[in-house]
């Protein structure tokens, strides 16, 4: 094993930078020994520290999805190795946090295609939601209650039939807001559909997250509803005429379309 070059260090802050030092620290096997390694480490958890904390995981779980990361030769090969790093993160993470939440391995759960179609439940695991909607079953007492009411059982449904909780919340409040802010429910539905920025910072498909929108708004057009479509009036429309979460679970259809798009999701 050869000792660390005494020669300056690349700037690993940057793309190129980085990808020196990694092919340096891979060819010469300085990663135990190279100064520079400990100094690298220490930047990438405080890098995706945020990322971390986002997914309620310890630091030290995404660093070490950098450093695996790191040792493969698709980053050094990488256009960006950074943006390559932290993409290896976010899945490496999200696959942990699958992993746990299934209650499979976490090699099954980066492969969607290898999780069961019927999710496993532990007791209680969404008791918090219930316990909502139980509470919010009396009368609403101003539009701001009856739109949580709606929120919320919405939410419901959809972890129920398998999107995950913290990104399917979020993304219900979000089209849920855009929908009041705007002039018609087809205006809203027409931005929602281009809105990619918020769609790759929640982490959807543009499959996903069009198939959501069609659930929570009901189809574009009339053209695209059809009698025996479960979702032609939307999630959102169904709650506000009356509906309850129990309602939309007992339609077998939506139920079983809505599962159909969860097996996408990245989260």
């Amino acid at each position: 094993m050869r000792e660390p070059s005494s020669e300056p260090l690349p700037d690993f802050t940057t793309g190129e930078g980085l990808r020196v030092l990694l092919e340096q620290l891979t060819a010469e096997q300085l990663w135990r020994t190279h100064p520079a390694a400990r100094a690298l480490m220490q930047y990438a958890q405080e890098k995706y520290l945020p990322l971390a904390r986002s997914w309620h995981r310890d630091p030290a779980d995404a660093a070490y999805e950098a450093f695996m990361a790191m040792r493969t030769p698709a980053i050094r090969r990488a256009a960006d190795p950074w943006a390559a790093i932290t993409r290896a993160v976010e899945l490496g993470i999200a696959a942990e946090v699958h992993a746990e939440r299934l209650l499979t391995s976490t090699d099954k759960a980066r492969r969607p295609d290898h999780r069961p179609d019927e999710y496993p439940m532990r007791a209680g695991h969404y008791e918090t939601f219930f316990y909502h909607v139980l509470a919010a079953a009396t009368p609403p007492a101003s539009p701001t209650v009856a739109v949580e009411r709606v929120v919320r059982s919405a939410s419901v449904f959809l972890v129920t039939t398998g999107w995950y909780p913290r990104t399917i919340e979020t993304a219900v409040e979000y089209i849920c807001h855009r929908l009041t802010t705007l002039a018609s429910a087809q205006s809203a539905i027409d931005v929602l559909r281009k809105d990619d920025a918020m769609r790759q910072r929640l982490g959807f498909s543009a499959r996903d997250w069009n198939g959501l929108l069609r659930l929570l708004l009901g189809p574009r057009s009339k053209k695209e509803a059809t009698g025996a479509d479960p979702a032609r009036l939307g999630i959102f429309a169904r709650l506000l005429l009356g509906d309850r979460t129990e309602d939309l679970l007992a339609d077998h259809q939506l139920a079983a379309i809505s599962r159909k798009f969860t097996r996408g999701t990245a989260a």
